[in-house]
């Protein structure tokens, strides 16, 4: 059920968080690889990142 949950709440995310958070909080890549997956700077994952965990959070206790 908890699985089921969590793909719920992914699903939700924009795209783009949804990558950026998959990409380092699931599969574990670091900012610098993710940035690279995505063709995008570090600083935007870490900027992407840091919005997607807080919506996230958001949808999860909502």
């Amino acid at each position: 059920m908890l699985a089921s949950d969590i793909r719920d709440v992914l699903r939700r995310l924009s795209p783009r968080h949804r990558a950026v958070l998959v990409l380092r909080d699931l599969h574990g890549l670091d900012e610098e690889s993710a940035a690279e997956v995505l063709s995008v700077p570090t600083g935007t994952v870490k900027s992407r990142l840091h919005r997607a965990r807080a919506a996230f959070k958001k949808a999860w206790t909502s």
